[in-house]
């Protein structure tokens, strides 16, 4: 029985040299000498492994000195393959799928309760892989390829996650009902979303309800897009929200018509009091709506992003693994 130190850098498409040497401490070559009969092995009676192919053997004859006295002997090099297909198909290409399925998070929408299970499941599912790969492999100081596919992948589906958590957030921050900023609306939801064949998705209309034209504006000078976009929306909404009455001076009516009078007074307020709500209630849900917008075209930039990532990430493992052979 015999042993050699195994490299699996290149794990499952490594190839292995392992060594044997045949010599005699005890006799000198004055005594014995080695040699072999062919510079190539002969693997005719070699059976045949399930895991391992033997293409070559090397012969090798040395003849080094010690003390000025020869101790001969040959080297016989053993130049093994390993056959892939099993670990291909059952470690290495469950990974690569496991990794761009990690892509289909990004397609699904912003509110979507599922986004983050279903990455950490994935997740969970590449490390268990992890686990099989380093059972596989024996113990050596090298990172197999097919480990460093795996350690990069976990890595990009983490951050898949910290960013699907980001676009959740995103896609949730209606911030006091403050507008998309004005950078955000030309970068992202006109320039990206063209670029990324979503259309140009600036377009909306707008109505303003009275809480934010009757409200002081709070915000600093660097607010000057909220400004603009707020008095754009306020001075159609005033014209609109004016209802005209006589005035209480040219009434001169009996009591009965001023009761009447302060009656339609109460309703007016009350009508304009629940306006003024279904309005709030459809600026929040516009401004939501182009925040959702907003966390679309963002989280399709990530699924652009991902996918490169982990297509670089194969084609330089599969890279490595040739330059190596």
């Amino acid at each position: 029985m015999s042993a050699c130190l195994v490299d699996v850098s290149d794990f499952p498409f490594d190839k292995q040299e392992c060594p044997l040497k045949f010599g005699s401490w005890n006799h000198n070559g004055r005594q014995i000498d080695y040699f072999s009969k062919n510079d190539v092995g002969d693997l005719a009676n070699l059976i045949r492994n399930a895991e391992w192919d033997v293409p070559k053997s090397i012969a090798k004859r040395s003849n080094p000195l010690y003390n000025g006295v020869p101790y001969p002997d040959v080297t016989f090099t053993i130049h093994m393959t390993r056959r892939p297909t099993f670990y291909v198909i059952n470690m290495f290409l469950p990974c690569a799928l496991l990794a761009f399925v990690v892509a289909a998070t990004f397609y699904l929408p912003p509110d979507c309760g599922e986004k983050i299970s279903f990455g950490v499941a994935v997740l969970l599912s590449l490390a268990v892989f992890q686990l099989l790969v380093a059972e596989a492999v024996p113990r050596s100081e090298n990172i197999p390829a097919i480990g460093r596919f795996i350690f990069v992948s976990l890595a990009l589906m983490t951050l898949s996650l910290l960013s699907t958590a980001f676009v959740i957030t995103l896609g949730d921050s209606v911030q006091d009902s403050k507008p998309v900023p004005g950078w955000a609306r030309k970068v992202f939801l006109k320039y990206a979303s063209k670029a990324l064949l979503m259309g140009d998705q600036s377009k909306h209309t707008w109505e303003a309800p009275w809480y934010i034209c009757n409200t002081p504006s709070k915000h600093t000078e660097n607010d000057s897009n909220y400004e603009t976009h707020r008095n754009d929306m306020c001075s159609d909404t005033k014209q609109k929200s004016t209802i005209y009455l006589p005035a209480k001076s040219t009434m001169k009516t009996p009591a009965s018509m001023k009761k009447q009078v302060e009656f339609l007074l109460q309703i007016k307020s009350t009508v304009e009091e629940i306006s003024g709500y279904m309005k709030k209630m459809d600026m929040v849900k516009t401004i939501h709506n182009e925040w959702k917008t907003l966390a679309m075209v963002v989280d399709r930039i990530f699924l652009v992003l991902y996918i490169i990532a982990s297509v670089i990430t194969l084609v330089v493992t599969l890279l490595s693994v040739n330059g190596g052979k």
